[in-house]
């Protein structure tokens, strides 16, 4: 990461962004980037910016502004001073709104989870929706350096230390990611760029705001005045460390797994004890990431707490895990397994809390509701006649010929091994080179969600239906899926 710029001057700051841009191969020519805008001064100085950079660089701006609903009538103003902005700059304006106290007590997520759910879910609507390409969010160099201290502090790994990455997935970029947040305040006032403020950005009930306010200061004054460039400078090691040894674990997981069944993964012991304890903690990670899909609630203790059983248990022993996981050793092997909940199987009456894998019978219900992944899934069944516009199908839909399934139909994340042939594909392929091929991280492999029928997989969830269940013209019914996230219905 380059230097960070603290300058007051505007066309300085505009010349650290484009260098930040250009070194980190943010855009290219062409691309359509969104850009989330708050009204804040971080995100109103992107906007400006861009808007700026956007002739020379040969790319097309949007904004996109949510309104959370957490603070009434200031909310509503700030949605309004975007719309107003993004008039005078000529850009197109997407507005929204989401209900993210719903989804914070359906989810049992803290306020600042729930709402960053939600506006990402938003993003990626219109990401999609609006054919954008890139996603430029305002996070800068001291936000980073507050996500850092913040890993630390909850006694976080290398991946929590690799604070806020300034391109993700290829896809969403942070141009103010070497810029302080006194040279954004400083640009706000020389450019008499109008902005919102947020009252909850000074409540010291939130750690993140101690952190800003009290702990950050004292260290630069006591301790290190350059604290915020170090503490950037460890997240940048370490994000590159971390994505080297996740490559080196790979080889190993795979050798680890000897079996892997609905809602169960077997490891071998004899594999987790020849390895390293630093492998062995990722190794168990990793199972249980994809057994659950996520690693929400899994902490440090957890895991010790699987080596012990290793090495100190004997005869039936089982650890309950968040989440529903229950792990216990069974001779050679380590068996993970999701607690089965009584009511598995959905049927069409109503939804349930999932687990994992969940059976859909026919007749398809109207909704279900996946609570443990903050989703749901609406299905209805359509006739030809109705003549949707299938090529304007978002990546949260996807539509069946009801004759080519074979039901019941059944949810799950991915295993080794899974295969179908994608929609337009010369043939079929394991899910993992459709991953590869597409730039599909490995986080985000983690969290993919697969609709299949009793033969195949039917569908990768936001990717590509299976190209044997496709519409064709002697198709009479049409089974429509469509996912959502909990607050957007």
């Amino acid at each position: 990461m380059p230097p960070s710029s603290n300058t007051s001057d505007p066309h300085q700051l505009l010349t650290a962004v484009r260098q930040t841009m250009a070194g980190h191969a943010m855009v290219a020519a062409g691309d359509r980037i969104l850009v989330g805008v708050s009204g804040g001064p971080d995100s109103m100085t992107l906007l400006h910016l861009l808007h700026r950079l956007a002739p020379e660089l040969k790319v097309q701006l949007g904004v996109a502004h949510l309104n959370h609903c957490l603070r009434g009538l200031a909310a509503d103003q700030d949605a309004d001073l975007v719309k107003r902005t993004a008039a005078v700059l000529g850009l197109p304006c997407h507005l929204g709104r989401a209900r993210v106290l719903k989804v914070q007590q359906h989810l049992h997520l803290s306020p600042e989870e729930a709402a960053r759910r939600v506006r990402y879910a938003f993003f990626n609507r219109l990401l999609k929706d609006g054919n954008y390409n890139k996603l430029a969010l305002g996070h800068h160099l001291d936000d980073n350096a507050e996500q850092v201290l913040l890993a630390l502090l909850r006694g976080s790994g290398p991946k929590g230390l690799s604070g806020i990455a300034p391109v993700k997935d290829r896809r969403t970029i942070r141009p103010l990611i070497a810029v302080r947040r006194q040279a954004i305040e400083a640009y706000v006032s020389a450019m008499g760029i109008s902005c919102a403020s947020d009252a909850s950005n000074a409540d010291l009930r939130f750690m993140r705001n101690r952190i800003r306010h009290h702990l950050l200061p004292l260290l630069a004054e006591a301790y290190n005045p350059k604290i915020h460039d170090q503490l950037n400078r460890l997240a940048d090691i370490m994000r590159m460390e971390e994505a080297w040894l996740e490559a080196l674990v790979e080889e190993s997981y795979t050798a680890a797994v000897q079996d892997r069944q609905p809602g169960r993964l077997s490891l071998r012991i004899a594999a987790l004890r020849q390895a390293h304890p630093a492998l062995f903690r990722r190794l168990v990670r990793r199972a249980i990431e994809a057994l659950n899909g996520n690693l929400r609630r899994i902490r440090f203790a957890h895991i010790a707490a699987v080596d012990r059983l290793l090495i100190n248990g004997e005869g039936p022993k089982e650890l309950h895990l968040p989440g529903g996981i229950r792990i216990r050793r069974d001779g050679a092997r380590l068996i993970l397994q999701r607690a089965i909940h009584p009511r598995q199987s959905i049927k069409p009456t109503g939804a349930v809390m999932a687990t994992d894998p969940l059976e859909i019978a026919f007749p398809y219900p109207r909704i279900v509701t996946v609570a443990d992944r903050g989703i749901g899934l609406r299905f209805r069944i359509l006739s030809p006649a109705s003549k949707a516009d299938w090529k304007a199908v978002g990546p949260q839909q996807a539509f069946f010929d009801v004759d080519k399934l074979r039901p019941p139909l059944i949810l799950r994340s991915t295993w080794p091994g899974d295969r179908f042939h994608p929609l337009g594909a010369k043939g079929s392929q394991k899910l993992k080179k459709f991953f590869i091929d597409h730039h599909i991280s490995h986080t985000d492999r983690m969290k993919s969600l697969i609709l299949t029928d009793q033969e195949r997989i039917i569908w990768l969830m936001g990717q590509r239906i299976d190209h044997a269940v496709r519409l064709t013209p002697a198709t009479h019914h049409i089974l429509a899926v469509e996912f959502f996230l909990l607050d957007t219905r």
